[in-house]
């Protein structure tokens, strides 16, 4: 008997994706996330060592890891590399409050893993939850549950984005914000990665859509998590690479994780690239709306450390990554009048 996982990297590898899987996989991967849980790594509440300081070349084994995803990174004589400061968002008139808001993306922003393994949990969205621990952008603001609306979707592409902001110009909100692009290049090879071009496309036409359609209505664009600090924080973890190797999780950049070969530094590398390439079309297309601003990149840079994943697929933000966001993109964002 086969039975439908919804995982993340299921399928082609994109996020969130559902795939069929035999039993005795199914069962592998219920034992799995059933160890992970219990062991949560050993860490408890303490701090991330990785998680402070300036980020190590050295890899495991000795061999090298890829540099971060930001290209204005210089690599320093003692051997680490210096993370850019977040871009300023630019000076602006103080729009009003928002009375309403819509949340455009993919799992991430649907509170994917945060609550139990591999379903969504949008009370826990950074962007339009209602959890306390998390903080959201609509609690921040105060808005009741019926003017907040979480159009993404677990799984989605920028190719979709198009279809969620239709759906926020139908409801007619205040506020939007847009976190999507993992799963672009989340796929099972580096060559099935969505092209920068597409990828500026795409969301160029989206944006259009949400200007013409809500031409008042504020944007707050967030940059795409690095995704090769996943890697980091989880490959040196039996339990994050027997799921992410039994649930297809995000295979261009996790595929044979504990690898120094120079072909996988170098697959690595081009999935931090092509994400880099991504956040820079979101800054460039967000630039030519006065009413969208991106948020400089904080999210791209922020240090998650693991007590921020999911320890069920060691790869979503869990609910303390969730709060993260949360905060981070708040500093960045809009400050309402």
């Amino acid at each position: 008997m086969d039975i439908v996982v919804s995982m993340l990297g299921g399928g082609g590898g994109g996020v969130g994706r559902k795939r069929r899987v035999g039993a005795a996989t199914a069962t592998m991967v219920a034992a799995l996330l059933t160890l992970s849980s219990c062991m949560d790594s050993g860490d408890g509440d303490k701090a991330d060592p990785a998680a402070a300081g300036d980020r190590l070349i050295a890899g495991p084994s000795g061999g090298q890891t890829p540099k971060p995803g930001n290209p204005t990174s210089a690599e320093q004589p003692n051997g680490k590399v210096l993370s850019p400061a977040p871009e300023k968002p630019p000076t602006a008139t103080v729009p009003p409050r928002p009375r309403s808001m819509a949340a455009l993306g993919d799992s991430i922003t649907r509170g994917f893993d945060t609550c139990s393994p591999l379903q969504d949990c949008p009370e826990k969205s950074w962007a339009t939850g209602t959890s306390a621990d998390v903080n959201s952008h609509a609690k921040r603001l105060g808005l009741p549950a019926d003017a907040v609306f979480n159009n993404a979707k677990t799984g989605a592409k920028m190719t979709d984005l198009a279809g969620q902001a239709r759906q926020a110009v139908d409801q007619r909100v205040d506020y939007v914000t847009i976190l999507i692009g993992a799963n672009d290049a989340c796929r099972h090879t580096v060559d099935e990665m969505t092209s920068p071009g597409t990828y500026e496309n795409q969301f160029r036409d989206a944006l259009g859509i949400l200007r013409t359609g809500l031409p008042s209505t504020r944007v707050l664009v967030v940059s795409i998590p690095d995704l090769g600090r996943m890697w980091e924080t989880g490959h040196d973890e039996f339990v994050a690479r027997a799921v992410w190797a039994v649930g297809n999780v995000c295979q261009s950049m996790l595929d044979d994780p504990q690898s120094t070969k120079p072909d996988a530094l170098d697959r690595r590398q081009r999935v931090r690239d092509r994400v880099t390439a991504y956040n820079a079309k979101l800054r460039e297309v967000c630039s030519t709306w006065a009413n969208c601003r991106y948020d400089g990149g904080v999210v791209n840079t922020q240090r998650f450390g693991k007590n921020d994943v999911s320890h069920w697929d060691w790869f979503h933000p869990s609910a303390s990554g969730q709060r993260t966001l949360a905060e981070v993109t708040s500093r960045q964002g809009y400050t309402w009048g």
